[in-house]
This record gives C-alpha cells, sequence and structure tokens, in this order.
C-alpha cells in the first residue's frame, strides 16, 4: 500500500461517500473506488460495505483507520521536522482540548511564535483526541482537562485549577446574587455538551451541580456544543437552561443575554499536561513553559503550586 491509497482511504471513511470524499480529494470517484479496491485486493479484505445511500466501515476498515490516521501524521511529522532541524529549530506538536485553549490564550499565542529554538505547533482537540495523539504519537504533549481515572497511561503535571461558575439568562433570579448557592439549582435543567470526549470534567461538573444526582430530563445534552463553546451559552440565552462556564471568560465571549456568577461552593477543574513517558529535552522544556505559564496572573488558572496540586516536576 501507498500513502496516497491511505490518504484516500481516510477520506471516504471520514465523509462516508465516494462522492463528497472525491471532491476533497479533487479527484473524480471512478478514480477514487478503483484506488479502494486495489488497496483491498492488496489487504485481501474489504474496507467498506457499500450501500445507495452511504459506505460503511467493515471491521478490517475499523482495524485501519487508527493505523492510518497514525502513518500519515507521523510523515506528516517528519516533514515538518525535516524543514525545522534545515532552519535550526526543534519543533513539537500540542494538542489543546476545548475550552482550554480560552484559558492559555496568551502562553498559546506565544508558542506560535516559537520559543527558545523550538517551534510548536498548537491545535485545538476535543479531550479524548488529544490523549490518543499523544499516545499514537500524533502529539508530543497535550493540554486536557480532568481525566478520567482509566486516563492515567500517560505522565502528566496539574497546572492548577479553573474557577467556574453558573451562567443563566438575564433575568434569572440567580442573577441578583453574588454567589449562588448550588442547593438552589436543584430544580434547574444544566446544558452540557457530549460526555464521552470529557468524561472527568462532565462528571464532576455534573456532580456538582447536582449532588443528590441528576433527575431524568435534567441534564440536556446537545451534539452541536462539542466544537463551540459559544453554543453552549446561545442555548443558555435562549431559555434552554443553565451551564456552567469559566468566570473571568464568559463576559468576554461576546454573547448577549447570558450572565455568570460564581457558585457556592466553588467549582474547580484542574488543567494537566500530559506527555509520553520518556520526556525528551525539547518535551520537558515545553512542559516547562506551560507550568510557568500557569502562574502568570493574566491566566485564568490557579497555579498548582497554591492549591496543594500534585504532579511531576519536570523543569530544566
Amino acid at each position: 500500500m501507498d500513502l496516497r491509497q491511505l490518504r484516500y482511504f481516510l477520506a471516504v471513511a471520514e465523509e462516508g461517500r465516494f462522492s463528497r470524499a472525491a471532491k476533497r480529494l479533487h479527484i473524480t470517484a471512478p478514480s477514487l473506488s478503483q484506488q479502494i479496491q486495489a488497496l483491498e485486493r492488496e489487504l485481501r479484505a474489504p474496507l467498506f460495505e457499500r450501500t445507495p445511500q452511504r459506505v460503511e466501515l467493515t471491521l478490517a476498515g475499523q482495524a485501519l483507520v487508527e493505523r492510518a490516521r497514525v502513518v500519515l501524521a507521523e510523515v506528516e511529522r517528519a516533514r515538518a521536522d525535516v524543514r525545522a532541524a534545515a532552519a535550526g529549530r526543534q519543533r513539537l506538536t500540542l494538542r489543546v482540548a476545548n475550552m482550554a485553549d480560552l484559558v492559555l490564550d496568551a502562553p498559546l499565542r506565544s508558542l506560535g511564535l516559537g520559543i527558545d529554538g523550538l517551534e510548536v505547533s498548537v491545535s485545538s482537540s476535543r479531550g479524548d483526541d488529544a490523549l490518543d495523539a499523544v499516545r499514537q504519537g500524533r502529539a508530543d504533549a497535550a493540554v486536557v482537562w480532568s481525566r478520567a481515572p482509566g486516563d492515567r497511561d500517560l505522565d502528566g503535571v496539574v497546572l492548577g485549577s479553573v474557577l467556574f461558575g453558573v451562567v443563566v439568562p438575564l433575568g434569572h433570579r440567580a442573577a441578583d446574587s453574588a454567589r449562588v448557592p448550588v442547593a438552589a439549582l436543584a430544580h434547574e435543567v444544566l446544558v452540557m455538551f457530549p460526555r464521552g470526549p470529557f468524561t472527568g470534567i462532565w462528571d464532576r461538573t455534573v456532580d456538582h451541580f447536582f449532588p443528590g444526582g441528576a433527575r431524568a430530563g435534567q441534564v440536556v445534552v446537545e451534539p452541536n456544543l462539542l466544537k463551540s463553546p459559544e453554543a453552549v451559552l446561545r442555548a443558555v440565552a435562549a431559555g434552554v437552561g443553565m451551564a456552567a462556564g469559566i468566570l473571568g471568560i464568559v463576559d468576554g465571549m461576546g454573547i448577549d443575554g447570558v450572565m455568570a456568577r460564581r457558585l457556592e461552593p466553588d467549582l474547580r477543574l484542574e488543567l494537566e499536561a500530559v506527555w509520553r513517558a520518556p520526556a525528551g529535552r525539547s518535551v520537558r522544556r515545553l512542559v516547562d513553559f506551560l507550568v510557568r505559564s500557569a502562574r502568570d496572573p493574566g491566566t485564568a488558572i490557579e497555579a498548582a503550586e497554591h492549591l496543594g496540586g500534585t504532579g511531576t516536576s519536570i523543569t530544566v
């Protein structure tokens, strides 16, 4: 198999139709179909179940998807590394979970310009994809929200905690209080993003708002909220329910019709930097930069050292 065939295969897998994948690849659908058939012959296994409406991955196709992504990502990284080395720089890739990029906006913009001979490529990602990217070697490190107990296979350091409050529509009775007791929200509806990609932060948020357990229908999950934190605030403004929001950042997101208030007790969620062991010198320097940035009062993070947080110190 060659790299072109793997790219074609991934395009079909992601688009679900040969016509859409062909358009994305700027080739004809018959040419794309021929390349996929050639790949299937070489592997001696069908990769797709074809129907008039769409194509679905077979078990063999599902087995190839993740491997193909890793192979292509490694090829792209190799190309970028060679270009960076030719320019006298070392190149790293950092994945940042959704909403963490809002908290670390200034430090991440600094990373985009490069630091101390490092060229750092920064991209936003879902929580589970950020972790998988590090595990599979598609990223050198990641910044993620509180990890679930089953996600402790990577080394990490707690950067600090982020203070979340409750976001309510204008005119809501909670808007009159500087601090809103969690008990006063027991009968409200909480708007949340899908749980799967952010199990740790999702469970802790819901448990904090409803310590006695949420009733059926009390947590509204909308799939389109996954990629856009602003969508959560718009749902609140439209009267769907309340939401959790990062204090100090919600007001600057430009969404009319909502306001944020501090909770009683506080809801604090940790941000962690994670990497594969053993960390090379360049990764240690990158994580050290993130740790130092967490101490900057210009971020929304309360540094771990002031919170009794734990983590592996890798300062160089």
